[in-house]
């Protein structure tokens, strides 16, 4: 999974374009445990990445993470 390469990545510069694909894949799996470690490990990152997701996408995290 694209999520595990980011959480194990000791920069976000090296994983950078792939955040968005790793977030909407773990979205697509459920995986919310992922995505608040993701989130606590690179707050800002994430959150500037929720502006290239769909609607629903961002509702899911708003929903399930917040």
């Amino acid at each position: 999974m694209l999520i595990d390469e980011l959480l194990q990545a000791e920069s976000w510069g090296i994983v950078h374009e792939k955040w968005i694909p790793a977030i909407k894949e773990a979205i697509a799996l459920g995986e919310v445990d992922k995505l608040i470690e993701l989130r606590g490990r690179f707050p800002y990152f994430f959150e500037n990445s929720l502006k290239q997701l769909k609607k629903a996408e961002r509702e899911f995290i708003r929903n399930r993470l917040w």
